[in-house]
């Protein structure tokens, strides 16, 4: 019986494999991802750190072409900076409008039409930059190229009452009154609330204004019924309607209108005046002009004197219940009675003829000087007009308080 050899001494054993630890994989695994992360972010955050280094120079160097009055090149730095980095779009807008309100509209252009030409650039972002840009296109007096632009916002953009709104001021610049009309109803149909509620009825008065001057009496009718239906007890839609009244025959229901209009509105009486002098003639009723007057003064809301500088600045004052305004005005003011009282003899009352140089002296005075001022923004204007042509706001303007065109007339000029 053989015995089993013993193995040979140099051949090797093999030895069983052992499975490596998991926990020892698991935290090599998350210590290298640990320090790839750390090293990624370590890198990213000194790539941002060189850019806004690198951006912020590209500012100071802008601001500098611009405190150095050197427009073109900075608009050239600022352009460039808005192309790649959407961290500056805000500083854009604010230099596209700083650039507006400079009168620099062709850079303003630029600025907001590089915004729009942007590829990728945010909706809300596009839509921003396309409002700013028509807004430089009104400045610029291409009203054609800023409607184009609000159209397409007030289908498709995400704010269409504020394109509408736009649009409803392009219109009234061009006096266009149709359009400026439909806009306004657009936008309340879009939900807006307009800047100038009262201006709807007013763009109505502009074209029934225009009809009645075509003596399209209808037309004029039916669209002072609708300013009257956007807004009630309206005084400009009051005074054409008395106008149609009287024109088409009708001259009771013309002084019932102004009538109306001076009880509710006494900053027109100066617009009224003459229509209710001319209507109560036609009338036949001499008495309905005084009648009027008499009714300002017994209900308070008038005085004699604001009735008698009124007829002066109007134009009218060759009445005897206008100049018994003047007499009284004239004795009650101090610095009036010192002026006649020098030019009259001692004791003796004006008559009718002193009175009329004195109110015509006197208008000659106001129409060397503003009349009307508006509320708003304070412009001064010679003539009455419904709309502010400075602020553009409706409705306004009110008559300078008696008397302040002295003061006004008597201060010295500056030399220099």
């Amino acid at each position: 019986m053989h015995c089993a050899s013993p193995r040979p001494a140099g051949r090797l054993r093999r030895r069983r494999k052992t499975a490596p630890d998991p926990v020892n994989t698991f935290w090599a695994v998350f210590t290298g991802t640990l320090a790839i992360g750390w090293g990624a972010t370590a890198a990213y955050a000194e790539y941002r750190r060189r850019r806004r280094a690198r951006r912020r120079e590209r500012y100071l160097e802008g601001l500098r072409f611009l405190l150095d009055d050197k427009p073109e090149r900075a608009l050239e730095v600022f352009l460039g900076l808005a192309a790649n980095d959407d961290e500056t779009i805000d500083t854009h807008f604010a230099l596209g409008s700083l650039y507006r309100r400079r009168g620099e509209v062709d850079r303003a252009i630029r600025v907001h039409q590089s915004l729009v030409d942007r590829p990728g650039i945010d909706p809300r972002y596009r839509d921003a930059a396309m409002t700013e840009l028509a807004r430089d296109f009104v400045r610029a007096g291409l009203y054609d190229r800023a409607e184009k632009l609000l159209l397409q916002l007030a289908e498709s953009g995400r704010d269409p009452p504020a394109a509408l709104a736009l649009l409803v001021r392009i219109h009234e610049l061009q006096h266009d009154w149709t359009q400026a009309a439909a806009a306004h109803e657009r936008l309340r149909a879009a939900g807006g609330v307009p800047e100038q509620p009262v201006a709807i009825a007013h763009h109505y008065c502009e074209l029934a204004e225009a009809a009645i001057a075509d003596r399209d009496f209808a037309r004029a009718r039916d669209l002072l019924r609708r300013a009257r239906l956007e807004q009630r007890d309206f005084g400009r839609s009051a005074i054409l309607r008395g106008d149609v009244a009287r024109m088409q025959g009708d001259p009771h229901l013309a002084t019932q209108l102004y009538r109306r209009v001076v009880r509710r509105d006494f900053h027109l009486l100066a617009l009224v005046l003459p229509r209710l002098a001319e209507a109560a003639r036609q009338a036949g009723d001499p008495d309905a002009f005084g009648g009027a007057l008499g009714d300002l003064l017994q209900n308070g809301l008038a005085s004699r004197s604001e009735i008698a500088y009124a007829a002066i600045v109007s134009g009218y004052y060759d009445d005897p219940a206008i100049l018994e305004c003047v007499r009284e005005w004239i004795s009650a003011d101090n610095d009036l009675k010192d002026i006649t009282g020098a030019l009259l003899p001692s004791g003796a009352d004006p008559t009718r003829e002193q009175l009329l140089a004195v109110a015509n002296a006197m208008r000659n005075v106001v129409l060397r000087h503003a009349r009307y001022r508006c509320s708003e923004c304070g412009l001064d204007s010679s003539t009455f007009l419904w709309q502010c042509p400075g602020c553009k706001s409706w409705d306004t303007l009110r008559g300078i308080a008696a008397l302040e065109f002295l003061p006004r007339a008597a201060r010295p000029r500056a030399r220099g």
